[in-house]
């Protein structure tokens, strides 16, 4: 197995974690979905990813996954030749409130909304400014966590910031990094706040790792911070 190959691997079990962190804090199963996104190729992670289960091989969405539209203001439902950038991230924004929406009809509730800050598998897709304020605010009202999938794109990737949520002026309340961030080590993170770290403690089924480190940390804006606990 290449050293590529497993980097991919870590990546997934720390999309994995996030997930089970976000369903554990909010006591809801359910997850939205960018169209066309990719977190990795575990089981679970297949589960919520469009560029997998809509392709061949692929065994089509899960009940309990939503899929809202790619915010691609070049060639997406909405796009940047008929409308302002603020009507754009409205409009996408009020795509995931739709997908809120359409589960609770069906008695359903969303665990989490996760996406990549900036959809890298989907074509390099950059989201219009405000999009994540406006759509982590009806996912928070809703009982949900918002999980920035920062894998691909964190580590200065984006150029003007650290982290490529950071083009939004939004914070999430997990974010998972892996492949540059251990320079060529397969090493992958899990980034939360204690409240939400701990209520995964609380259950009494530790994780455990014999592999990669994952980092549970205290979130804070800029993400600049300390490990505070360190787990193998």
């Amino acid at each position: 197995m290449s050293v590529s190959h497993k980097k991919s691997i870590y990546r997934s079990e720390a999309n994995d974690l996030a997930l089970r962190l976000a369903r554990q804090y909010t006591k809801n199963y359910d997850v939205i979905v960018l169209d066309h996104a990719y977190h990795g190729h575990l089981t679970s992670l297949i589960d919520i990813s469009p560029y997998k289960f809509n392709c061949p091989g692929g065994e089509g969405k899960k009940e309990w996954v939503h899929i809202a539209s790619n915010p691609d203001v070049y060639r997406g439902k909405y796009r940047d030749v008929d409308l302002s950038l603020e009507e754009l991230s409205q409009l996408y924004a009020d795509d995931v409130k739709q997908q809120i929406d359409e589960a609770e009809k069906k008695g359903r509730k969303i665990g989490a909304f996760i996406a990549e800050s900036l959809q890298s598998c989907a074509g390099q897709v950059i989201h219009p400014p405000g999009y994540f304020n406006k759509a982590w605010k009806y996912v928070r009202e809703a009982g949900g966590l918002c999980i920035a999938d920062e894998v691909q794109v964190g580590f200065g990737r984006v150029g003007h910031h650290m982290w490529a949520f950071q083009l939004q002026d939004a914070v999430p309340d997990i974010v998972t990094v892996g492949k540059p961030f251990g320079n060529g080590h397969p090493i992958s993170a899990v980034i939360t706040t204690q409240a939400i770290a701990r209520s995964f403690a609380q259950t009494g089924m530790e994780y455990f790792n014999t592999v990669i480190i994952y980092i549970l940390i205290s979130l804070v804006v800029t993400l600049s911070v300390v490990p505070l606990v360190w787990q193998c």
